[in-house]
């Protein structure tokens, strides 16, 4: 698998459903939970440890894909404040086009995740949804894989986790 630097979390650009797809990429993979912290890090200025829960994206032959957040735990920690648990449950969905071994473009127009955060002894929920409007849910960039592996590399618009697993 290339070695791909670190991307953030979300989905990609101008796809639609029964797109090309890399056969590498097909299955269900799931996210690096150390690798989706060190992401939120870097976008939150501060240091992030994964805790628990999980991130897993479903890509079809026909390049639809389903990105589920079950319960994911980051704990987040920004200067000059109390550390924060950050938890993410959700789905995103879209299709991906990606056959060329080397670029992506991903566009995920549903989309439905709730974030809550404990912030000094106060509850927030952030939810963001494909109703609010927004680009949330797209991305581009480039990706490597491998039987086991899968990583992205978003260099437009969102991001996503980039690196995975394969599950089946």
């Amino acid at each position: 698998m290339k070695a791909l630097p670190y991307l953030a979390f979300g989905l990609v650009v101008g796809a639609s459903s029964a797109h090309a797809i890399d056969a590498c990429m097909v299955g269900v993979w799931e996210a690096d939970g150390n690798d989706i912290a060190h992401v939120m890090a870097e976008q939150m200025g501060g240091t992030a440890a994964y805790l628990s829960g999980t991130v897993s994206l479903e890509i079809t032959e026909f390049g639809n894909m389903t990105l589920l957040a079950d319960d994911l735990v980051i704990e987040v920690k920004v200067p000059d404040t109390p550390a924060i648990q950050v938890s993410v449950v959700g789905y995103s969905q879209g299709a991906m086009n990606a056959d060329d071994g080397t670029n992506y473009v991903a566009n995920a127009p549903e989309y439905a995740l709730a974030g809550s955060a404990n912030v000094m002894g106060m509850r927030m929920d952030i939810p963001v949804t494909s109703a609010d409007g927004g680009v949330w849910g797209q991305s581009t960039g480039t990706y490597g894989c491998t039987a086991d592996g899968l990583a992205f590399e978003a260099t437009a618009l969102g991001s996503i986790p980039r690196s995975w697993r394969r599950v089946r």
